[in-house]
This record gives structure tokens, C-alpha cells and sequence, in this order.
């Protein structure tokens, strides 16, 4: 019978079972960067600089604004002014505006519409063409504007064109204001006198709900609703007049001109 004890007490080591080598992992394989090619169409900047697309668009607004310009004069807006309200609450004075008939006064209230609709259009372009203008020229330059391809002189003389371009702009804005000023007062002269021929009887008569839908169609066309559009904002007060005549440009109210001309523009 074997002794239990023989594996212990014999000398005889038991045999080891032989391990495998462990394989090392693959070094990191050493990233290959191909030299940079700066002429590399991709590294290429041929677009116009900051200065230049401000004074591209100075330059599209005045083309556009040639052709308002000279329907501001066709227009003849000023014929329509009222004149002498006060004077004629206390003196027998004739009116010039007034037609002497009731379709006479409602031909006239038409022409002053149409009129300031053919304004609000255009205008409204123009002003989007403003609003363009104005945002990149305070995104983009300021007293510390560069440019490699030209000299400090040069860039003080084409950023003077530039503030210049914007005062003109905000100064045909503000005529086209005053035209359109000007017929909504007629407007509103023009209906005063057709409510004298409320309901009395003849050729010569109107209802007041026909009166009441005149005044409607004048309040939808010269509160600008219809065209997204506060024109309103274009009438500059006598701060702005000065700074244009002086030909500056008041950037340190920059921040609050544009909060505002962003709210006139959507109405």
C-alpha cells in the first residue's frame, strides 16, 4: 500500500508546466504629417476686405437710391403739405387742398394713398440696404482696422467715404420719411373734410361706415404694417442733423441705433 506521505516527504520537485512567452504589443504606429502647401487654394484669402464690401454697399445703395431720388420728385410730394391748420380753427381762410365735391375729396384721398404706397416700397429696400450697411461697418471696423495691401492713409480716407455714405443714406431715408409725413397728414386733413359730408343726402352724400373704412385703409397703409416697416424711426431729430452736417458718424451710440433700426425694420 503506498504511503500518503511520499509526495511530501520526497525531494523530487514536481514538475513545472512550461509557460508561454507573452508577445509584447505593437508600438503606436508614428503619425505621418505631410509638410503644409501655403499655396493651397484653401489658404487662399481673394475675397474683398471689410472696408471694401462696406463702401460695395454704399455704393449699391446709391444706385438704387438715384432712382428714388428722382421719383420723390415726380411725386411732388410737398404740393400736399397742410398748412395753416390753427390759423383756419380761428379764421374763415380757403383751403387750398379742398376739392369742393364729395368724389372730388375721395379721388384726392385715393391720389395721397397711392402715393405714399409707391414711397414705402422702394424705401423699405433701401432701408434693408441701410440696415446691411450700418452692421458691418460696426462688426467690422473701428480705429484699430488693418489691412496689409494698404496704407494708414488710405484706410482714413476710405472709411471717411464710408461714414459719409451712411450719413447720406440716413439723410435720404429721412426726406422719404418726411414725404411720407406729409401725405399722412393730408390724409387725414382730406377725411376731416369728407366728414362734413356724412349723411347729408344729395349726390354729395357718404355713410360713416364707408367714412370709417376710408380712415382704415389709411391707418393700415401709414402705420406701416403692411410693409414690416416703421418709417417713423428715419425722421432724424436735430442731434442726428447735426452730426450729419458735420459729417460724423456716432458710433459710441452705435449698440442703441442699431437695436432700433433692427426693431424698425421688422415693423
Amino acid at each position: 500500500m503506498p504511503n500518503p506521505y511520499d509526495d511530501i516527504l520526497s525531494n523530487d520537485e514536481p514538475e513545472k508546466t512550461p509557460q508561454r512567452e507573452e508577445t509584447p504589443p505593437p508600438a503606436a504606429a508614428t503619425p505621418q504629417y505631410e509638410p503644409v502647401d501655403l499655396n493651397d487654394p484653401r489658404f487662399q484669402d481673394d475675397g474683398p476686405e471689410a472696408l471694401d464690401e462696406v463702401l460695395g454697399s454704399v455704393a449699391a445703395f446709391n444706385e438704387k437710391a438715384l432712382t428714388f431720388s428722382r421719383l420723390l420728385s415726380e411725386l411732388r410730394v410737398v404740393d400736399h403739405e397742410v398748412k395753416g391748420k390753427l390759423t383756419r380753427l380761428f379764421l374763415e381762410v380757403d383751403d387750398p387742398h379742398q376739392r369742393g365735391t364729395l368724389s372730388g375729396e375721395k379721388q384726392y384721398h385715393e391720389l395721397q394713398l397711392t402715393k405714399f404706397r409707391t414711397i414705402i416700397q422702394p424705401m423699405r429696400e433701401l432701408a434693408d440696404l441701410h440696415l446691411a450697411t450700418v452692421k458691418q461697418f460696426n462688426r467690422d471696423i473701428d480705429e484699430h482696422y488693418y489691412s496689409v495691401e494698404k496704407t494708414d492713409q488710405v484706410i482714413a480716407a476710405e472709411k471717411k467715404r464710408a461714414v459719409d455714405g451712411i450719413n447720406l443714406q440716413r439723410k435720404i431715408l429721412a426726406e422719404a420719411t418726411n414725404s411720407l409725413q406729409i401725405l399722412k397728414k393730408g390724409l387725414e386733413d382730406t377725411e376731416r373734410r369728407i366728414r362734413g359730408y356724412v349723411n347729408v343726402g344729395g349726390k354729395n352724400n357718404i355713410s360713416d361706415a364707408e367714412l370709417q373704412l376710408l380712415i382704415r385703409q389709411r391707418e393700415e397703409a401709414t402705420s406701416g404694417r403692411q410693409h414690416g416697416f416703421d418709417y417713423v424711426f428715419f425722421d432724424v431729430n436735430l442731434l442726428d442733423k447735426t452730426a450729419i452736417s458735420l459729417g460724423i458718424y456716432l458710433k459710441e451710440t452705435s449698440a442703441q441705433y442699431m437695436k432700433k433700426l433692427g426693431e424698425a425694420m421688422r415693423g
